[in-house]
């Protein structure tokens, strides 16, 4: 992909991922980021949190960076159509990495220093 392309998909597409994730907490609890395109690392979104939610959960607290192949970035951008819908199922999309991954966005807080999710699609 060419800068512009990377440019776009931060500017139309990351930061509205990033903005519906963060609808979902309070301001205070989690900090969700652009992260931009530089250097061969791709643009993706990151999810952090400065403290937990009780006593309970994983040792650190989150550091979550999505990161979504080139090949889905380009669908994404030749076919927007369905991107409200995939803003609309983050939630859902959570509960399932958090089966997959040791995570908990509930506590905000994970197993690993850093997880990073690859995604490969923009599917609801």
């Amino acid at each position: 992909m060419n800068a512009n392309d990377w440019q776009k998909f931060e500017d139309e597409f990351a930061i509205r991922i990033a903005e519906r994730i963060s609808s979902l907490y309070h301001a205070q609890q989690v900090t969700v980021d652009v992260v931009r395109h530089e250097n061969r690392h791709p643009s993706g979104v990151r999810i952090g949190a400065e403290s937990r939610e009780g006593d309970t959960g994983f040792p650190y607290l989150l550091n979550v960076h999505l990161t979504w192949h080139e090949r889905a970035i380009e669908q994404l951008l030749t076919n927007p159509d369905n991107f409200d819908v995939y803003l609309e199922s983050l939630p859902g999309k959570m509960q399932g990495w958090m089966q997959e991954r040791p995570i908990d966005f509930g506590s905000r807080t994970q197993r690993e220093p850093l997880e990073r999710l690859y995604l490969d699609h923009f599917d609801a």
